[in-house]
């Protein structure tokens, strides 16, 4: 049975100017009859932007957040007010301590409040499935460590700071008869691996798209900036052609220079997220 996926961005950096935006991510997902809350933003703009998009959030199939940064739990706040049922799925290290390096040693992580209405979160490990074809997978990639020194990031562990390994960090994926949309909101790990690890959790299938931020965005002298060099761009778009993946969407942590660069490269296979856009897979 072939179902259609629509995808209705409720928060994001960029807006038409009619709706809110910030930084931070928030989608609602409808698929096979099912309505899936990825990820918060920051605030909770996400909800007024969902409300004045005749979106309801209240007794959706399944809540969930992708990692544990406040720019993608902060709204859950509000969440958790308007809707007292939602139970949120996450990996059982998102509400411990993250920060980044970026200007400065400070803290990201899920914010306080959020964090701790621990019953509101549905924590485990391991790969799960949520829903009939609907998958969480966690990162299985040795040594993700090193991508996090690459890029600032960081974590809390027995009062030291180490490298983030992104633990906390998962992709849900849909297994559709076109084959596996992968939705990572930032791709910390890398989408190589995302990709990787999509695949061996779901038997080896093709993956038809892939959504979410690429974690490209950098600044220099106060201007925004591609953070990748033009080498990792073209291996990062070699990997979207090999894999055969038909459409990508991104934005937030991506960033307009990068999506740009991205753009030069793959052509119509790419579009930019943007608040409000609502579009099919």
């Amino acid at each position: 049975m072939s179902h259609e996926i629509i995808i209705t961005v409720l928060i994001e950096n960029t807006s038409d100017g009619v709706l809110a935006c910030e930084h931070g991510l928030s989608l609602f997902i409808e698929y096979a009859g099912k309505q899936i809350l990825l990820d918060a933003g920051s605030t909770d703009a996400f909800y007024e932007n969902a409300e004045a998009l005749g979106v309801s959030l209240a007794g959706l199939d399944a809540y969930v957040l992708s990692h544990g940064h406040y720019d993608h739990s902060g709204g859950f706040e509000k969440l958790f007010c308007c809707v007292p049922a939602a139970k949120v799925y996450a990996r059982k290290e998102a509400l411990d301590v993250y920060l980044s390096a970026a200007g400065g040693m400070h803290e990201i992580s899920v914010p306080q409040k959020v964090a701790s209405d621990r019953d509101r979160f549905l924590l485990a490990d391991g790969i799960r499935e949520i829903l009939p074809g609907i998958i969480l997978v966690p990162h299985s990639t040795k040594g993700l460590d090193q991508i996090g020194e690459k890029c600032s990031l960081y974590k809390r562990q027995d009062d030291q700071i180490v490298p983030d390994d992104f633990a906390h960090e998962q992709s849900l994926v849909i297994d559709t008869s076109n084959g596996l949309v992968i939705f990572n909101s930032c791709s910390h790990a890398g989408a190589a691996n995302i990709i990787r690890e999509a695949k061996d959790a779901c038997g080896k299938k093709r993956i038809y798209a892939y959504v979410g931020g690429l974690h490209m965005k950098g600044k220099k002298d106060g201007k925004e900036i591609c953070a990748f060099s033009d080498e990792e761009i073209d291996s990062l778009c070699d990997i979207f052609r090999q894999e055969g993946i038909e459409k990508i969407y991104t934005g937030h942590c991506t960033g307009t220079p990068g999506f740009e660069k991205l753009q030069s490269r793959l052509g119509n296979r790419i579009h930019r997220l943007s608040t409000g856009l609502r579009f099919e897979l």
